[in-house]
């Protein structure tokens, strides 16, 4: 118990030195703008991205359709090059965000400053929305797709020998009986 409070304790001391930390810096206003736009534009744009792709069934808990399966290589190129370019966006305008950061004056400094933040925080958002539902439309086609999350299912299979991690369906009855001895 006392390993467990000291981890705890731990851990809530780097987050409050990390929080000071970026606190003191004169980009403040936008990293605490991102915290808080980042996770609503990310949500909204997801279910944007799968109307416009057509990938309806990343919301329910159903398998894909036909249709859906025909449409899905197309779907997941246009999200590949939607993350690349987002994420190359994201990584210019926010060296630029806390080279110049924004302040309470309409100077050049700042408006470019709330410019790049503004425009980091959407390029941001947009690249986490499309790798969520690029991850999420993958997992419905195969269980092992992306490949990193193939990798951590296969590593947590090794693991403990437990199926579920590899997303298949349930053991055949002999192999059933043979595992509930265990």
């Amino acid at each position: 118990m006392l390993e467990l409070l000291f981890i705890v304790a731990l851990i809530a001391w780097v987050v409050i030195s990390t929080l000071q930390y970026l606190a003191g810096l004169p980009a403040a206003p936008t990293l605490l703008a991102a915290a808080i736009l980042l996770p609503l534009l990310a949500s909204w744009r997801s279910r944007v991205l799968a109307r416009q792709g057509g990938i309806h069934f990343v919301r329910s808990r159903r398998r894909p359709l036909p249709p859906e399966r025909f449409y899905w290589p197309g779907t997941r190129r246009t999200l590949g090059r939607r993350v690349i370019m987002s994420a190359l966006l994201a990584l210019l305008a926010w060296p630029l965000a806390l080279w110049q950061p924004a302040r309470w004056s309409f100077d050049h400094e700042s408006v470019t400053g709330w410019l790049a933040g503004t425009i980091g925080i959407v390029a941001l958002s947009e690249a986490c929305a499309a790798i969520w539902l690029y991850v999420r439309a993958s997992q419905r086609f195969d269980h092992l797709a992306p490949v990193a999350v193939g990798w951590l299912r296969r590593g947590l299979y090794r693991i403990s020998d437990n199926h579920e991690f590899l997303g298949e369906e349930p053991l055949p009855r002999q192999k059933r009986a043979r595992e509930s001895v265990y």
